[in-house]
């Protein structure tokens, strides 16, 4: 089996061992999950956005093949405030009008410096099954990550960059942290890991 050495770059969801007090968090669930052949580093960063990917990727290991990045999340929150506004589905669209034209911007210019590191590169769209104590949350927000989702998945579409669906992995209460229910639980974090491992050898949106 040929070396690989996956690289992790981008928020939380990859820097997750705050929130799982007591147990392994992704990096380490990782590195026990590849093959023996392969290693694995993190990059990620706990509260980074789109802007930062640039500076997480600066002095990536020469051995580095793969680059998988899970971002976006943060930048989405910044919005939040829209959703005391929302009345409907239809008042939501219009209200995320600007909001997904900066993000579309933004992780273009992302995608286009991960191309110039020349590795296999996948991205992640952004899991909306979270466990929001407040019902407007609960009704509206995965509606409006729905929308911030569309836009990673047609840019990696663009480019014929594999797209894990993290909204597809994670979609039980248990696989969020109890310390925070916008990270990865331990549960999550292997059903993450699960998914990248078995894909990323496919060369198209998962």
């Amino acid at each position: 089996m040929a070396r690989r050495h996956i690289i992790l770059a981008g928020d939380s969801v990859f820097d997750n061992d705050g929130y799982v007090p007591g147990e392994p968090g992704l990096i380490e669930q990782m590195r026990q999950s590849i093959p023996s052949e392969w290693s694995c580093t993190k990059v990620a960063v706990d509260g980074d956005c789109i802007a930062h990917v640039k500076d997480q990727i600066e002095n990536l290991p020469t051995n580095a093949t793969d680059l998988v990045v899970s971002i976006g999340g943060n930048d989405v929150r910044q919005y939040s405030g829209l959703l005391s506004s929302v009345s409907n589905a239809e008042n939501l669209r219009e209200l995320l009008r600007q909001p997904l034209i900066d993000f579309h911007a933004e992780y273009d210019e992302m995608l286009n410096l991960l191309e110039k590191t020349r590795l296999r590169t996948h991205v992640c769209t952004i899991y909306t099954a979270i466990p929001f104590e407040e019902p407007v949350w609960r009704q509206f927000a995965p509606l409006a990550i729905d929308k911030f989702n569309e836009v990673i998945v047609d840019a990696a579409s663009q480019r014929q960059i594999t797209c894990f669906r993290l909204d597809t992995v994670c979609v039980e209460k248990a696989d969020f942290s109890s310390v925070s229910p916008i990270e990865p639980s331990c549960q999550g974090g292997q059903k993450i890991v699960d998914a990248i491992i078995s894909g990323l050898d496919r060369p198209s949106t998962l």
